[in-house]
């Protein structure tokens, strides 16, 4: 049996945005993904990793664990409890049609990835993912017209 959850939490800490985007697509692996923005947009950092599902309690104690030794360091900030709202299709699946819009957005255009985010009511972390998942590489500044692979086929 395929068990398929999405989590997704926001907060505003000092100057910046974060945004933390957890699914589980399986009984096995747990997804995080992690992004920080300025107030004007700017992705600051960002990140992802797959943890067992086994993991997640002592995983998850650690890393709040540490963050909050180095913040306590580096001297803290000030935690706000006004969160963004989640992009319009936050955790739903991606249809054909968008993944052959978005492929074709990606290779065609220069729309930056933020911009693709907006348009596909997503955030910037999933369209990383949706397009990795396609077999074309974000992160590559000739926008990947050449597909690494394409794991939608057989």
């Amino acid at each position: 049996m395929r068990t398929s959850v999405q989590l997704r939490g926001e907060e505003e800490i000092g100057d910046r945005s974060y945004a933390v985007h957890v699914r589980m697509d399986t009984d096995l692996t747990v997804t995080v993904e992690l992004e920080a923005q300025l107030p004007d947009g700017a992705v600051v950092a960002e990140g992802s990793f797959i943890l067992p599902a086994s993991d997640l309690v002592p995983a998850g104690e650690l890393i709040e664990a540490t963050l909050r030794g180095l913040a306590t360091v580096r001297g803290g900030g000030k935690v706000s409890s006004r969160a963004r709202p989640a992009p319009a299709n936050a955790g739903t699946p991606w249809s054909a049609e968008q993944d052959d819009e978005l492929r074709r957005l990606w290779t065609e255009g220069d729309q930056p990835i933020a911009e693709l985010g907006r348009h596909f009511g997503r955030s910037r972390a999933a369209i990383k993912a949706r397009l990795s998942h396609l077999g074309l590489d974000p992160d590559d500044p000739e926008r990947g017209t050449q597909p690494r692979h394409d794991i939608t086929k057989p």
